[in-house]
């Protein structure tokens, strides 16, 4: 299995979510338990057993984000010549289209609403090593696209 990839915002959000989940996630979800736990009969009661199911969930997010954290390639300062991993593109689909700005993440981060694509995904990967004023072929159901590449930055 590959490592994930992270650029340095990118872990630091993860870092800010297991420390919230570490400290108030995890408290208020024993809380939840304790209160449940007063006033319930275990064999039937609802709200003891989703309060379980919400600190399990909790328990499990939080190894989930110390082992990738744990194992995550992180961005370096690579140059912006070329379009890499961590860096602004600015592209232009050909022949007439509008310029679109995207973040080149790892797949952890890609948020296509908040313009963060992913390294390996068939626009991301297909941009990768491509200079400012070079085209991009991307395959697609419909044909190739072609995009040229207006502007980089880290």
């Amino acid at each position: 299995m590959a490592k994930p990839q992270l650029t340095k915002s990118g872990r630091l959000r993860l870092i800010e979510q297991l420390e919230a989940l570490r400290g108030s996630g995890r408290s208020e979800a024993l809380e939840r338990v304790k209160t449940a736990r007063k006033f319930c009969d275990f064999r039937e009661d609802v709200t003891y057993f989703e309060a379980i199911r919400e600190q399990e969930r909790i328990e499990a997010k939080i190894v989930e984000l110390e082992r990738v954290l744990a194992d995550a390639m992180i961005e370096d300062d690579a140059p912006t010549d070329r379009v890499g991993f961590g860096v602004e593109v600015w592209i232009r689909e050909l022949p007439d289209g509008e310029d679109e700005t995207y973040r080149i993440v790892g797949e952890l981060e890609a948020d296509l609403a908040n313009g963060t694509i992913s390294v390996s995904s068939p626009l991301g990967s297909g941009l990768i090593g491509k200079r400012v004023g070079e085209t991009a072929s991307i395959d697609s159901p419909g044909g190739a696209l072609y995009f040229e590449i207006k502007r980089i930055e880290r």
